[in-house]
């Protein structure tokens, strides 16, 4: 049990180079408060930009939250005892087992979902009308008639079934889409959302049957380089795919060949390394890809999403609850 009248110590550390929706001010902080008077009252908050906090110990501080953090600083503050990350994944912050085995480390997976679910919609049905070539031929300024087949009835592989698989599933349902999920273990919290749910290992099966391959699982060392050349090739031609993740997961060197030779139906990629994506890259002239900036999950009032999900996990932490998006260090997701 936690002392009743106790104040805790929480410091918000912000990256100047992120979007404003990302920042986590006072003035979001205050917003967010107001929603949460009593606990609110129960925190005292610092403001930290680009790291430079961390250039101090942390010995006042009892919970963090923040994008990335060096692992020798968290290590050393001995009061600290949980951090919650501004994102859903945390592979940038890996290896996990570097952090002090007592730390808590959550994440911000929840807040994508809705987005998710629209930006699969739009991409979905983007790819079943070929808009990316009809795209490509407008710049050309030619006039390339496409008539396409109702995308109801066709088959959507969704590789991934965390929060943003489950919000991509119901998007390729809601279209009327067969729809296949994989995940780690083929089993799930809820499968109302799936025609079929199997595990990852059974991937190379599922390809070629998929007109829509839709990418959301986390990268970890199991995930990198999940689609290789090799699984690229297995896709059904005509097909497209959608990668709302991370760009490791996928050989988009390959993905790349695959649509110059006419071979993918299409691409809408959302993620790339580096980002930003750099002026010179390949990508941006790739025919029968839409490159869009790392948009597909995030909505302007995301810094208020993630102190909301926070709050609601300090309520928790002081009625000695359990957390929630408690991140699995060996999993790593």
């Amino acid at each position: 049990m936690t002392e009743p009248t106790r104040r805790y110590r929480l410091h918000l550390e912000s990256q100047r180079r992120q979007p404003p929706p990302f920042h986590l001010h006072e003035t979001v902080w205050q917003a967010a408060c107001a929603r949460h008077p009593d606990l609110a009252q129960r925190i005292d908050v610092t403001f930290g930009w680009d790291g430079e906090r961390f250039a101090r110990p942390l010995d006042d501080v009892d919970f963090l939250l923040a994008s990335r953090f060096p692992h020798d600083v968290v290590n050393d503050a001995p009061g600290l005892r949980w951090i919650h990350t501004t994102g859903a994944g945390v592979d940038h912050l890996m290896p996990l087992d570097r952090l002090r085995p007592d730390l808590i480390l959550t994440n911000s997976s929840g807040v994508h979902s809705e987005k998710a679910f629209e930006y699969t919609q739009m991409a979905l049905l983007m790819l079943n009308a070929q808009l990316p070539a009809v795209f490509q031929a407008q710049r050309a300024h030619r006039w390339d008639v496409r008539l396409t087949t109702s995308i109801r009835g066709k088959t959507a592989l969704i590789i991934g079934f965390g929060d943003l698989g489950m919000a991509a599933s119901r998007a390729a349902r809601l279209l009327g889409l067969r729809t296949i999920a994989l995940n780690r273990s083929g089993a799930a919290p809820t499968a109302e959302a799936v025609d079929v749910l199997a595990t990852i290992s059974t991937l190379d099966d599922w390809l070629p049957q998929a007109d829509f391959v839709v990418v959301t699982a986390p990268l970890t060392p199991a995930t990198r380089g999940l689609l290789s050349a090799e699984r690229v090739a297995r896709m059904r031609p005509g097909a497209g795919i959608v990668n709302l993740s991370r760009a490791a997961l996928i050989d988009y060197a390959a993905l790349f060949e695959r649509l110059r030779s006419g071979e993918c139906g299409g691409a809408l990629l959302d993620v790339f390394d580096p980002e930003p994506l750099p002026t010179e890259h390949a990508a941006w002239d790739v025919p029968g890809l839409v490159v869009t900036p790392h948009i597909s999950c995030d909505a302007p009032d995301y810094n208020l999403r993630v102190l909301e999900l926070w709050l609601g996990n300090f309520a928790r932490f002081l009625r000695g609850e359990p957390l929630t998006n408690i991140v699995d260090r060996t999993r790593g997701y």
